[in-house]
């Protein structure tokens, strides 16, 4: 965790008492990606899956697809750079010019390929489904899991599951990112996901439920609320959606036969 964190002196504030402490603070970087000698995008991060981040990104933006379509992959981490040579895309003009991508949930997430969206999210077809116990152990996880957030409060995580078992983690001080991350990770692992449920510390937003849906995952467990717009995408998207997931408690929005007492 020394890599992921700096230490700032602070005044914290008890009542009416100040005292100088040192706190520990997420660190963020700038991730240049680029494909095809292309400067595609600089991803705000954590320091931490900076491959797999740049692989998921590139994935759940179309430029590759499998992984026969990735040839080489190179890091400079000083520089924060990574450069993809793969498969020519052939809309790969058109599906961005070089962008500033912000860590949080701006607007420039949310427009980056939406044309491109429509091509590539189908309704899921997967008939998967767990039981409520083994949806409280993923909630259950992203309680216990956290170290890096109890240490600095400042990042989101999520995690791959099977049969009440995280095969996947990631976390991030971006909720966009552990989601890229997740898909960067299965991508190059080969890790199944079309049977698979995604749990995740933040809210559901509809770029998160499209992230989810480009994954093909069926089920996403949440700590956080969904959006209006998240829950109509997923019911039309057949996706399962459950939401704050703490302890002994969640509430289950859409698709509901995933989840069996």
């Amino acid at each position: 965790m020394t890599n992921e964190t700096v230490t700032h002196t602070i005044l914290k504030a008890n009542g009416p008492q100040l005292k100088e402490v040192d706190d520990n603070v997420v660190r963020e970087i700038p991730l240049t990606v680029h494909y095809n000698r292309e400067e595609i995008a600089t991803l705000l991060c954590s320091p931490s899956q900076t491959e797999e981040l740049a692989l998921g990104f590139l994935l759940n933006e179309g430029f590759i697809r499998v992984p026969e379509d990735v040839y080489e992959l190179r890091q400079d981490p000083a520089d924060h750079l990574v450069w993809v040579e793969g498969k020519p895309c052939l809309l790969q003009k058109e599906l961005m010019s070089k962008r500033f991508v912000s860590a949080c949930c701006g607007k420039s997430r949310a427009s980056f390929c939406f044309a491109n969206d429509a091509l590539m999210v189908k309704p899921l077809t997967s008939s998967h489904s767990i039981p409520l116990k083994e949806a409280y152990e993923y909630a259950a996880f992203l309680q216990s899991h956290l170290p890096l957030f109890q240490a600095t409060g400042g990042i989101h995580s999520g995690g791959v599951g099977y049969q009440g078992q995280a095969i996947l983690t990631s976390y991030d001080i971006g909720r966009h990112n552990v989601f890229d991350k997740l898909s960067g990770s299965a991508f190059r692992s080969g890790s199944e996901l079309e049977n698979r449920v995604i749990f995740f510390s933040g809210r559901v937003s509809s770029e998160i439920l499209l992230k989810v849906a480009k994954m093909k995952v069926p089920i996403l467990i949440a700590r956080g609320a969904p959006t209006d717009m998240a829950l109509s995408q997923a019911s039309a998207l057949n996706i399962t959606i459950v939401g704050f997931a703490r302890e002994q408690r969640l509430n289950i929005y859409t698709c509901p036969e995933r989840i069996n007492v």
